[in-house]
């Protein structure tokens, strides 16, 4: 069982959409945020959306309305009605009004649960992009300093196999088969070819993107500390 959780606008068309591509079953959960008090184009659409979930045996909506008016005091409610949800969550951050999309957006990141999120263009067309919490947990993980070395060389040699890996990093290979699958599992490198050469993928090269800029920040700070100590 999965749990969609959105936001309503004054148009049905976008979330019957996910429903579709997703393939929505009757036993899933639907639950709609939207802001209090409701206003008539809104509940409007929602009435519409329950007639054609009911005739086309998608889940039966539940709709929730939160004010909006304080930060904390909106996400507290968001959380209790996102953390009781089976997982995975699935949300499209097209519908509705954008306050609500990026409150959503954050009590679903915050919640720790497994999620799907799709964007689309803002005509509600074709394009579309999506992200997952494999994603997100990569990006916010802290690597060690050995698993940056890896993913550094890796950048700088545009990749390598493992052997040649194993004598720069002076492993040995069995060691660091075991890093690669690890690291593989977070999504960010890929081997490919008859030599199963071992490359970072967009998402490993973000990482590093991050990294780096950690790194030079630290330097930065360490710079003037050492500078205000010599005045």
């Amino acid at each position: 069982m999965k749990s969609y959780f959105v936001t309503m606008g004054f148009n049905e068309t976008f979330l019957l959409r996910l429903l579709n591509e997703t393939s929505a079953q009757k036993e899933d959960n639907l639950v709609i945020i939207v802001p209090s008090p409701i206003i008539s184009g809104t509940r409007t659409a929602i009435d519409s959306l329950r007639a054609q979930t009911s005739r086309l045996n998608y889940p039966f909506p539940r709709v929730y309305e939160i004010d909006i008016t304080d930060f904390n005091s909106a996400l507290s409610k968001i959380l209790d009605i996102l953390l009781p949800l089976s997982e995975p969550i699935i949300s499209d951050l097209t519908m509705g009004m954008r306050m609500i999309n990026t409150l959503l957006l954050l009590g679903i990141i915050v919640s720790r649960k497994k999620f799907t999120i799709y964007v689309r263009d803002e005509g509600g067309g074709s394009k579309v992009i999506s992200f997952s919490d494999k994603a997100i947990t990569a990006l916010m993980r802290d690597y060690s300093r050995e698993e940056m070395k890896l993913l550094n060389l890796l950048y700088e040699t545009k990749g390598a196999g493992v052997t040649e890996l194993a004598k720069m990093l002076d492993k040995s290979e069995k060691t660091l088969i075991n890093k690669i699958a690890e690291l593989k599992k977070f999504g960010i490198l890929i081997q490919k070819g008859k030599d199963r050469k071992v490359e970072l993928n967009e998402l490993g090269l973000n990482i590093i993107k991050l990294n780096r800029s950690v790194v030079n920040s630290v330097k930065s700070s360490e710079q003037l500390i050492e500078e205000g100590e010599r005045s």
